[in-house]
């Protein structure tokens, strides 16, 4: 049962306003490296089957971004143990009882969250810059130690000729 887990931080946001943090926009420039981003992965036949977002505005954000621009069709889906304050174990619990055991998916949040989520599949944290993507690869299921860093990609990389 391999699945393959795209881990996105959220791109360039804005600062906090009134609102707070959870309702912070992405920036333009955090706008235009995603949809550069997203354009890469499009080339290459990206397709994840689902996903899964921080319910935090710039999360969802760069989640719908990535989505629309490479023409993947599954809405995405809120998932609260993607929040800043959560543990990954959290995030795999959170996966299971949304029914994901293998395939594709796209997973986005924030630091230092998805860099101990990393850590926590393939062995070493790994932070993440806004707008960067890991692609881990686990063959025998989620759990701790069971994947392996098999891409990176930075957003603002994707942008340059």
């Amino acid at each position: 049962m391999t699945i393959v887990l795209d881990i996105l931080r959220h791109g360039l946001a804005l600062p906090a306003g009134p609102a707070g943090d959870r309702q912070r926009r992405l920036s333009p420039e955090g706008v235009c490296r995603l949809t550069a981003l997203a354009a890469r992965l499009a080339s290459e036949g990206w397709r994840p089957a689902r996903i899964f977002s921080s319910p935090f505005l710039r999360a969802m954000e760069s989640a719908e971004i990535l989505a629309r621009a490479a023409g993947v069709p599954p809405a995405v889906e809120a998932l609260s143990a993607l929040e800043p304050d959560s543990e990954p174990a959290e995030i795999l619990d959170g996966l299971a009882g949304c029914g994901v055991m293998a395939g594709h998916v796209l997973l986005v949040g924030h630091q230092p969250l998805l860099g101990r989520l990393a850590g926590y599949l393939a062995g070493a944290d790994r932070p993440l810059s806004p707008g960067m993507l890991l692609r881990v690869r686990c063959p025998h299921g989620l759990g701790r130690g069971t994947g392996e860093v098999v891409l990176t990609l930075l957003a603002e990389e994707t942008g340059r000729g």
